[in-house]
């Protein structure tokens, strides 16, 4: 695996996902309150461009009664099926298997670098 530089600092916007193919993957970019994400964009459910699907936080179930909403729980929503998956670590929010590939990024020079 080695380090690719694949976008500006200035190109990731908080909100929407910049796509970038790196040796013939299309990699999702998300800039989310300065902290930078890297996903496949291909949901491991049924193939859909999961980097076109909105981030947001999530809603825990604290106990039988007690729900709540942590906004820093960033959570991408896929945009075929609305399955979920934390951003960070490609593990699904649902009891399912299947899991988001995620990459490394690391920012340098007003650089964005991922990892592949």
């Amino acid at each position: 695996m080695s380090w690719v530089a694949v976008a500006r600092v200035d190109e990731c916007k908080s909100g929407k996902a910049v796509i970038v193919n790196v040796d013939g993957k299309e990699i999702g970019l998300f800039n989310e309150g300065g902290k930078y994400f890297a996903v496949l964009n291909h949901c491991p459910h049924r193939g859909a461009p999961i980097c076109r699907g909105r981030v947001e936080g999530r809603v825990l179930c604290l106990d039988d009664e007690t729900l709540t909403y942590d906004a820093e729980a960033k959570t991408l929503r896929c945009p075929w099926h609305h399955w979920e998956f934390d951003l960070e670590s490609g593990h699904p929010v649902a009891a399912i298997r299947e899991r988001l590939k995620v990459f490394p990024v690391r920012t340098e020079d007003d650089t964005v670098y991922v990892k592949v």
